[in-house]
């Protein structure tokens, strides 16, 4: 593929990542990973591999409807490694019943995607957090 199909490629793999968090699909937004891949949430540990992620991920999409947007200003491609540097919102409504919470108002992350074998790309690394102080 061409550079400018894979820098294609790797922003469509933040809209799926998008994708899974509003239409609930936990299953089909964990399969966007790479097994050792690694989230960096704002306020607490890293996340290493894929299981540690599941862990600390399942509760929050069993938990709540979750409505997130991104606005996608750079993506960048270097051999078999992509990046994408976005802002976005995060509002989390539990299923229970409650108030929407404003989990990130006004949010920036940078996503780091590895080529695998088959050509396909997987979130290797997620680094977010806000652009506000918290309340």
């Amino acid at each position: 593929m061409d550079k400018e199909s894979d820098i294609a490629a790797v922003k469509d793999m933040l809209n799926q990542y998008v994708k899974g968090c509003n239409t609930g699909d936990f299953d089909f937004w964990m399969s966007l990973w790479a097994d050792d891949g690694v989230q960096m949430p704002p306020d607490a540990p890293a996340r290493v591999g894929k299981e540690q992620i599941r862990e600390n991920m399942k509760p929050v999409f069993d938990q709540f409807y979750m409505e997130a947007a991104v606005d996608i200003f750079e993506g960048k491609v270097y051999g078999d490694l992509g990046l994408t540097r976005c802002n976005g919102t995060l509002k989390l409504t539990p299923k229970a019943g409650g108030e929407t919470i404003h989990a990130t108002p006004d949010g920036k992350a940078l996503t780091l995607y590895e080529r695998q074998s088959d050509g396909s790309w997987k979130i290797v690394y997620d680094c977010f957090n806000s652009n506000v102080p918290p309340t």
